[in-house]
């Protein structure tokens, strides 16, 4: 590849301390190392657990760029890497080749830990890369290497939807990961009910083919009353809030300690909320609550045949990455409506 390299770039720095990403304009542009290969950013989405990380919810002493939910271009390829394509746009999968949790600090992955892709440039294993399919955008393809591989886990794997159900289900949180799994469960033929506080976040998730949104009075009425009952709660908020009414959407259906199939309560949410509850609950009603984070890389691999398929039509805004602060503080004020992405190519 003869693609020239600058040595230094712009990156949205994690440094313990600042609530907001430092922005570094003559950050070292890494080097590939046996196996690696160097890609240029396309696109980077912004996530809550960005906005986590920079809350100091975890104590994390690492000074690191953030961004996990990367495409990119290959420019320039380590010793030992063949089958990567110049050209070819590539998702990264960060949880590759191994992750680990050192001192009580998140695990080691890309933008956690590890060097992320809210800059120019990032190296990565060639283990972990995936080619995007043909006509996918960097900016809606990147999406799969996050967010909607998570919603495909919690959806697919977790939930255990597949085509022809009949299954009653609640998306709790209609943001940048609700508003996809909307979209994946009702393509599996499942009646599928949004509950958001926000009006806008309601009104998308019907444009989306959700079958009805509710507010949170609605749905604390309707639970109350034992008149709204759900199979399945995705829920992608996982606060204590949340969490309640999930049991009460879920509970109403139980009929003995063995029926079958139970009822489930998927948490995707990153929430520090102790949730409540108790093991004769679980019991009584019947409910499986199940934790879902990320997704294998054969995960990844649906999420992005579920893009070039337009099963899933994510709703994306791109911003340069010299606006990562407006784009968090958004993010911190549930202002953002779909998914946030950064390109570094993007001029202001």
């Amino acid at each position: 590849m003869t693609v020239e390299i600058p040595t230094t770039m712009r990156a949205a720095v994690y440094r313990p301390g600042n609530l907001n990403p430092v922005i570094e304009h003559d950050h070292p542009v890494p080097q590939p190392g046996q196996g690696q290969v160097l890609l240029k950013v396309a696109a980077c989405g912004a996530c809550h657990s960005d906005v986590f990380l920079l809350t100091e919810a975890l104590i994390d002493d690492r000074t690191y760029i953030l961004g996990h939910e990367i495409s990119g271009y290959p420019v320039q390829l380590g010793e030992g890497v063949q089958g990567i394509r110049e050209g070819q746009l590539y998702v990264v999968y960060v949880l590759v080749p191994c992750v680990r949790s050192t001192n009580g600090q998140p695990p080691n992955m890309n933008g956690i830990g590890n060097d992320g892709g809210l800059a120019e440039y990032i190296v990565v294993e060639q283990s972990q890369l995936v080619p995007v399919p043909e006509g996918l955008s960097p900016e809606i393809a990147c999406l799969a290497g996050d967010s909607l591989i998570t919603v495909f886990n919690a959806v697919h794997n977790n939930a255990g939807l597949r085509h022809g159900t009949k299954k009653r289900v609640l998306i709790y949180g209609v943001g940048g990961l609700g508003h996809q799994a909307v979209q994946l469960a009702k393509s599996y033929g499942a009646t599928v009910f949004a509950v958001d506080y926000k009006k806008a976040a309601r009104s998308l998730a019907l444009e989306l083919g959700a079958d009805r949104a509710l507010s949170l009075s609605e749905i604390t009425s309707e639970t109350a009353a034992g008149t709204f009952t759900v199979d399945i709660v995705i829920d992608f908020v996982a606060n204590q809030q949340s969490f309640s009414l999930a049991k009460a959407a879920t509970k109403g259906n139980a009929q003995s300690l063995l029926s079958v199939p139970p009822s489930k309560i998927v948490l995707v949410g990153a929430s520090a909320d102790n949730l409540p509850v108790t093991p004769i609950e679980l019991l009584d009603f019947n409910i499986q609550v199940i934790p879902n984070i990320y997704g294998s890389l054969d995960d990844l691999r649906s999420a992005l045949a579920l893009l070039a398929d337009g099963v899933v039509k994510p709703i994306v805004h791109t911003v340069p990455l010299e606006k990562i602060d407006e784009t968090i503080n958004a993010l911190r004020a549930s202002a953002v409506l779909g998914r946030r992405v950064i390109v570094p190519g993007l001029c202001e």
